[in-house]
């Protein structure tokens, strides 16, 4: 479900996402659920080096270089997303063009491709050439939003082209030649929720743009519920994995042998 064309953002959410990353419970969570997802399959985490795909603000990749996961670059399709970036880490940044494949050359430890992997056409294809870019044992690292049931207006402001159950990402990471070492919804607290909604979102389309603002707002109160019940789950998932949530979290990796 979804739809075509070039991937995009809006790049003017840049500067609001710098300002409330480090405090809003959904990337809080994210940022936790990721770093324990590295740090559980990749046991030499600490030899390796991470180039980032689809880089943001740089704010998730300033909190991984704080814990000890070394990154060798990024790349961004906005020179508003790499200006940020590039206040907050001293890393090489590479500017692509959008709906085009990255210029990543081949030979790299780790790539990571945090919610973006939704916004292009051709998944399987990038998925693929994400492959082709790692050495054998190389290791890629991604989230995508979860629940296709999920997707409406404001899947369409974000620029999704769909979500993903966790069966159809596990399938697209096989036929790309990845073997998966993990791969596990999160956020499961906020599905009920956002399921909600979302019904009430499609009687009222036309405040899709309003709702995406307010998603954005740190709200003092509930923020503070949320990030404790969020914490409690990644209690949860440092042990096992969930059945559902609103997104997913993988680890997959390049074969040693060919």
């Amino acid at each position: 479900m979804g739809r075509e064309g070039a991937p995009s953002y809006d790049p003017h959410f840049f500067r609001t996402l710098r300002d409330i990353e480090d405090r809003h419970f959904w990337f809080v969570c994210r940022r936790e659920v990721i770093l324990d997802a590295i740090r559980r399959t990749v046991p030499d985490v600490a030899a390796r080096s991470l180039f980032d795909i689809g880089c943001g603000t740089g704010g998730l990749l300033s909190f991984l270089v704080s814990n000890g996961v070394s990154v060798s670059g990024a790349c961004d399709a906005y020179p508003e997303s790499l200006q940020l970036v590039h206040s907050r880490l001293d890393v090489p940044l590479v500017l692509v063009d959008e709906g085009r494949l990255p210029p990543l050359g081949c030979g790299h430890e780790m790539l990571s491709m945090f919610d973006v992997l939704e916004h292009v056409d051709d998944d399987l294809g990038m998925l693929r050439f994400l492959r082709s870019a790692l050495l054998p044992g190389g290791v890629l690292v991604l989230t995508v939003p979860a629940h296709p049931f999920l997707y409406d207006e404001m899947d369409e402001l974000a620029h999704h082209r769909r979500r993903y159950t966790r069966g159809e990402l596990r399938e697209r990471l096989a036929a790309a030649g990845f073997e998966v070492r993990l791969l596990t919804h999160f956020m499961s607290p906020l599905v009920p929720l956002l399921a909600v909604l979302r019904a009430c979102g499609r009687l009222l389309p036309h405040r899709a743009a309003v709702r995406r603002q307010k998603e954005f707002q740190v709200v003092p109160g509930l923020n503070g519920v949320m990030n404790g019940v969020l914490a409690a789950e990644r209690s949860l998932l440092r042990v096992c994995s969930v059945p559902f949530g609103t997104s997913l979290v993988a680890v997959a990796a390049r074969p040693s042998a060919p």
